[in-house]
């Protein structure tokens, strides 16, 4: 066993994000732009927690989705910065009837069973460009990553994320997806 040398920062040291760097291009693989669950704890929240705390917390936390479990931490859905905009906390009281202050975390996100789904199989031979093309023609913002052969959910995909990693904007298809039409009657 050996000790390696350990030093104090300078001051000129700064901490560094995915997006300082230019390493990722359509030919990269796709792999390289999923948040991957074995080895980052996701981003999670309680489904009952009141939806204004959580608009908080994400704001404090800078991000801009969060996974929603269930008391046995289990994954049902999807909460984002767009589901806690003014417009959704409006149209939410008055679907369910209730206070501002009584909307919980349910009430304003995104149903599992509403969000797409890559296989990782098919992610792990694709490229970014392929991703690209795919998730612009779907037009969702998130898209989970299955494994299917361990039926596990393995990942998270963001196109804001996705966009900020490749220095460009990422437009989504403008279409009403089949998901966002069953999102809307659920």
């Amino acid at each position: 066993m050996k000790f390696l040398p350990l030093s104090r920062l300078d001051t000129a040291d700064h901490l560094v994000t995915p997006q300082e760097f230019f390493d990722i291009e359509g030919g990269s693989p796709a792999l390289s732009l999923m948040m991957d669950f074995r080895q980052h704890h996701p981003h999670a929240i309680s489904a009952s927690m009141p939806a204004l705390w959580a608009a908080s917390l994400m704001e404090t936390e800078q991000v801009d989705c969060k996974l929603v479990v269930d008391h046995q931490r289990e994954f049902i859905g999807l909460l984002t910065q767009e589901r806690l905009s003014e417009q959704s906390l409006i149209a939410a009281q008055a679907k369910f009837g209730i206070d501002r202050k009584s909307l919980t975390v349910a009430d304003l996100m995104l149903p599992r069973s509403a969000m797409p789904a890559l296989n990782y199989d098919d992610l792990v031979r694709a490229t970014v460009a392929d991703l690209v093309a795919t998730l612009r023609e779907a037009g969702e913002p998130y898209c989970l990553v299955r494994d299917n052969a361990h039926h596990q959910i393995r990942g998270l995909i963001s196109v804001g994320e996705l966009s900020a990693r490749l220095h460009q904007q990422v437009s989504l298809k403008p279409q009403v997806s089949v998901l966002k039409v069953l999102d809307a009657h659920g």
